[in-house]
């Protein structure tokens, strides 16, 4: 559980008369419900987008580091006395966030985090953790207890460094292992930043869709894994273990491909036919039996393999028994042997051309995959190298994002939003990219690389076979030209062929054999897959009886906020996919059976009431939920004021967590009424003790001077 205590700002500027003369702000938040009101540009999105810092989650804000932070409290901020003054202008030296924590063992601790620093030295991606509070920090025993961590890096989900490690350990969330198409293991930790876009709600996107902040890291489902992990559904255990045994399965599916592919090769080697394969994996051993080989002895006749067997024996055994023939007993055979033996010679050596032709294709493929490969490591490296450029501030400092030596503009974006409007991606979405297509690539090429050494070694037995008939064709050209009375030369080679043959016959038939046994060690592997997974089952009882209860509590506030696109009946949290575990419509009465989104059948104020029930049902029901929620600007299209009032009032009913929102004060709802958001109408129902109210000047901005302590 996690609980913000303070949230400080402080800043040194041009102006400060001594190191102690510091600028910022310094707000103190309570459990329950805190509104931080005030009209626009006072502020309010400063603070936050300092409390997403503070945590390490400005990539929910779609930057990393300080770039996500207003310009005010790293480049210059104006101070005013009154509305109509020009103001006096600051601009800032160094500047920092302290945010104290507290979870629900009562442990208070500091996060420190730099925005300026004030030296080389420090880096903007590492948190310093004070275990202490705010009061304590910096005494004599803070020395002994503080405790640097990393953010915006790999690892930091795992790594005994990393802060989002640290900070799942102190608010007693143990990170489960989901599948991940960008690890090359496949599995990763489900990213803290992944459930924080379920509970920090921005004003930009985050009024878009559930979970429209979320950052892409690979996770596969990864909406349906934070539903999941929050409500304490066993699913998620369940869905991993599913997820290893169907990789299993899919593996075993796939070796059993290779497996029924090298019968074809065996054929093409013998020129025989492997018949009763198995056209799909099949955990029947009789199937398997069946397999077997038939041998042409003409156009229309094949026999077994044992009966072709004793035919080469026999014409052995035959050419041993009888004494060697004279050319002239022997010419009328040996020129129909040398006619069919020339045919078959030209017909091979055809088919070897084209053989080799299409061989060379694939050669070709495979190489332009590994050209590929070395081009993709590449760019992968230039996008590692580029996140640490932008990580560690080596662009302008100043914020300006220009280039150190030719000074044009750099964002963090890989093409420019000048006049572009198509989707962009940042560098870690591209990198997490680039690794999946390489990893793609890499299983071609493995792919590949087996089908073309097949090949190669079945031209080598093609070429082998072409030089036996060029043996066999000569042998019998000189008996064909040699004296009537010279003993045949053609009856020995082809005696010594017979032998090969046979010879080949039986390493065949040893092939086959292993190839079944092969199949059926597969088979039983296919087996006890599916034994386990069926051991698995569904999602149990208990799952379905924590869905119903999100189920109703996200229907009750929804229609308690004034929803009214659709009936009550027509609106359920979908078990199945597709939008597994999110609201749908569904209209059986209008012949809708099958589930649609609810974003597009409702109303564009209605849809941001779906976000505020929603987000708040996962509050109130989630086994594994941090505690805290934060709404920024939830009066967003069109809502009517007494929405955002029942909104008030059911957050502040939530008294064991805490619920921030931010609020404008006195702005247009833009709404049919014409309303505009009054604070005093938002909070006249709610009971003192139930919310703190933090107001912001009408006049002055947030960031003032400190006060000395």
């Amino acid at each position: 559980m996690l609980k913000i205590n303070k949230l400080r700002a402080e800043i040194l500027t041009d102006k400060s008369e001594n190191i102690s003369d510091l600028y910022g702000f310094d707000i103190s938040f309570q459990q329950g419900l805190n509104i931080i009101a005030g009209p626009n540009s006072r502020g309010k999105t400063t603070i936050n987008s300092c409390i997403y810092y503070a945590l390490g989650m400005e990539e929910l804000l779609g930057a990393h580091n300080e770039k996500a932070l207003d310009k005010a409290l790293k480049e210059e901020f104006t101070i005013k006395s009154n509305e109509e003054e020009e103001g006096t202008n600051f601009k800032v030296l160094s500047s920092k966030i302290i945010l104290e924590i507290e979870n629900e063992n009562s442990e208070v601790v500091c996060l420190e985090r730099h925005i300026k620093p004030s030296t080389d030295g420090i880096k903007t991606s590492n948190i310093l953790i004070h275990f202490s509070s705010f009061d304590n920090m910096n005494g004599e025993d803070d020395e002994k207890t503080k405790g640097i961590f990393f953010v915006n890096s790999r690892g930091n989900n795992e790594d005994p460094n990393g802060f989002y490690n640290w900070l799942s350990e102190f608010i007693n969330i143990e990170l489960p292992q989901v599948s991940n198409s960008s690890r090359t293991d496949n599995y990763s930790p489900l990213y803290l930043q992944t459930i924080f876009s379920a509970l920090f709600i921005e004003q930009t996107k985050g009024w878009s869709d559930f979970f429209a902040t979320m950052p892409f890291f690979g996770i596969t489902k990864a909406k349906e894994k934070i539903v999941e992990f929050i409500l304490g559904l066993n699913e998620i255990v369940l869905s991993t273990q599913k997820d290893v045994l169907n990789k299993e399965k899919n593996t075993i599916t796939e070796d059993w491909k290779r497996k029924i592919k090298s019968f074809s090769y065996l054929e093409k080697q013998t020129n025989s036919t492997v018949i009763n394969i198995p056209e799909e994996l099949t955990t029947d051993k009789t199937e398997i039996d069946k397999i077997s080989v038939l041998f042409p002895t003409s156009e229309n006749e094949k026999i077994s393999f044992s009966q072709f067997l004793n035919q080469k024996t026999e014409a052995v055994k035959d050419l041993e028994n009888r004494p060697i023939a004279t050319i002239k007993e022997n010419r009328e055979e040996a020129i129909l042997e040398f006619n069919n033996q020339k045919e078959e010679y030209y017909k091979l050596k055809d088919y070897i051309e084209r053989f080799e032709n299409k061989l060379r294709v694939e050669k070709q493929q495979f190489s332009s995959l590994n050209s590929q490969i070395i081009i993709i490591e590449s760019e992968i490296k230039d996008h590692i190298n580029l996140q640490k450029v932008f990580s560690e501030n080596i662009i302008n400092e100043s914020g300006a994002n220009q280039c150190p030596t030719c000074t044009q503009e750099v964002t963090t974006n890989l093409i420019s939003t000048k006049n572009i409007k198509i989707p962009q991606l940042t560098l870690e979405e591209n990198t997490n990219f680039l690794r999946s297509q390489k990893k793609i690539i890499e299983s071609s090429i493995s792919s590949f690389k087996e089908t073309v050494n097949e090949k190669d070694a079945l031209l080598l037995y093609f070429k082998n076979s072409l030089r036996q008939k060029e043996v066999l064709i000569k042998s019998i050209s000189k008996d064909l030209i040699s004296d009537d009375r010279a003993f045949s030369e053609s009856e020995v080679v082809k005696k010594l062929q017979l032998e090969r043959e046979i010879e080949s016959l039986l390493l065949l038939n040893e092939s086959i054999s292993e190839l079944k046994e092969e199949l059926v060690a597969l088979a039983n592997k296919y087996h006890n897959n599916n034994v386990k997974i069926g051991n698995l089952g569904e999602s149990e009882k208990e799952d379905e009886t924590k869905l119903a209860n999100f189920e109703t509590q996200y229907k009750n506030s929804l229609f308690g906020f004034g929803y009214d696109s659709n009936e009550k009946y027509q609106i359920s949290i979908n078990r199945k996919e597709p939008f597994k575990y999110l609201p749908v419509y569904i209209n059986k009465k209008e012949g809708i059976y099958l589930p649609q989104s609810i974003r597009i059948n409702s109303s564009a104020s209605d849809f941001v009431r779906n976000i505020w029930a929603y987000t708040l049902s996962l509050l109130n029901n989630g086994i594994n939920h941090p505690g805290v929620i934060m709404f920024d600007e939830p009066g967003q299209h069109r809502t009517n004021l007494s929405s955002l009032k029942a909104l008030f009032k059911t957050s502040s009913e939530i008294k064991e967590k805490q619920t921030i929102i931010f609020t404008s004060i006195d702005k247009p709802l833009h709404n049919e009424q014409n309303e505009r958001i009054d604070l005093d109408v938002l909070i006249e129902d709610l009971e003192s003790s139930n919310y703190k109210l933090i107001r912001l000047d009408n006049v002055h901005k947030v960031i003032q001077r400190l006060a000395v302590e």
